[in-house]
Formats: structure tokens, C-alpha cells, sequence
């Protein structure tokens, strides 16, 4: 419930009332032209979700547990990109900066715990891992899409927000695949953490 609420609170923080010289930000619908956001919001509402099937049902399923692999997984894509590339690139106090500190590290980071640590119930296949791709793969098609439809344009108004275009199509392709294998791997990771601290905890019950 916390990282649901805080999740919209952050966004609306960022859209209505944003400060000026926040990287990766801009204001109203505008933001959500953002992986950052737009995967911060989908596991904020997912996590929402979740508290509300708990509330209600007292447990969650396979189905649930999968979603919120996927959300999980989607955030932890926009913290290991903020951590290993941006931060070292724009300064991490510019990418911890208002809204950017909750999207860029503490939602994930709390995310991660979520996940790994608390929800240990019900347990799923290993092959499910490979579903955390979808999120990521339908925002790089909407990015394609866009760029194809709007065409790339030029600074400050480009459409090709994350220069990905910059050394070609053939490199451009590259990084799309790349970074559904990481997305992949994020999510491998909070698969093994999950089974790793249920033996912790069984062991220890």
C-alpha cells in the first residue's frame, strides 16, 4: 500500500508541481513519454492491487505473484539503468533529485524487499521469469513506433528521448535486445532472491 501511494503521490509531485532542472522529467501527461515513470506507475498500480487482494482474500496466487514479478522487474530496469549509466553521466545528485529520488531508488529498493523478502506464500515457475520482457518490449515498440510516425526531430524537441538513435539503426537494435536481456536477468534475480530467503525463513521457523 505504501509504495502504491507513494508511487502517485511522486508522480503527481512530478507532473503538477515539478521543479525545474530535474532530469528525466516534464510536466502533466508529458512525463509519461518516460520509462521511469511509466513503470514506476504500472507497479505503484499493481502494488495497490495486490494490498487490496490481500485485504480482501487474505492470499495471493501464482497469477498475482506473476504480475507483480513483471512490475517489479520493470523498476528494477529504471534503477539499474539510473545506478550503472545515468548517474555515472548526469551526477547522481541530479538523478536523486525531488520525484526522481522515489522513482529512481527508493520505490525500486522497496520493491525489491517487497518481492524477495515478504512474499513468500506461493511459489511460481522459473519459466515465468521470461514474461518480465513484456512490459519493457511493448515500450520500446511505442518508442519505434514513434520515432517512425513523428520522426526522430532535434534538440530540445526530439522525440528520440534516450539517444538511442545516435549511432545508427543497426547499434540502435542492439541495445533494444540488450535491454530485454537485462530486464530478463532483473527478473532471474528476484526469482532466485525470492526462493532464497523462503529457505531462510523455512529453515527458521
Amino acid at each position: 500500500m505504501f509504495i502504491g501511494v507513494m508511487t502517485f503521490g511522486a508522480w503527481f509531485f512530478m507532473s503538477v508541481l515539478a521543479e525545474h532542472g530535474m532530469e528525466l522529467s516534464a510536466h502533466g501527461f508529458s512525463s509519461l513519454k518516460f520509462f521511469t515513470v511509466l513503470s514506476n506507475l504500472f507497479n505503484g498500480g499493481v502494488c495497490l492491487a495486490y494490498a487490496f487482494r490481500l485485504w480482501k482474500e487474505k492470499t495471493f496466487g501464482s497469477k498475482q505473484k506473476t504480475v507483480k514479478l513483471l512490475a517489479t522487474a520493470a523498476v528494477g530496469l529504471t534503477f539499474l539503468t539510473v545506478m550503472g549509466f545515468l548517474g555515472p553521466l548526469y551526477g547522481y545528485a541530479k538523478m536523486f533529485k525531488g520525484a526522481n529520488l522515489w522513482f529512481h531508488l527508493l520505490l525500486p529498493l522497496l520493491s525489491f524487499f517487497s518481492f524477495m523478502v515478504l512474499e513468500q506464500e506461493k511459489k511460481i515457475p522459473f519459466r515465468n521469469t521470461f514474461y518480465a520482457v513484456i512490459p519493457t518490449a511493448l515500450y520500446e515498440i511505442g518508442y519505434v513506433s514513434n520515432l517512425l510516425i513523428n520522426g526522430i526531430g532535434t534538440w530540445p524537441d526530439t522525440n528520440d528521448i534516450y539517444g538511442f538513435m545516435n549511432w545508427g539503426i543497426g547499434p540502435a537494435a542492439v541495445i533494444a535486445v540488450v535491454i530485454l536481456l537485462v530486464t530478463w536477468l532483473i527478473a532471474a534475480a528476484l526469482y532466485a532472491g525470492n526462493r532464497i530467503f523462503g529457505k531462510i525463513v523455512t529453515n527458521n521457523a
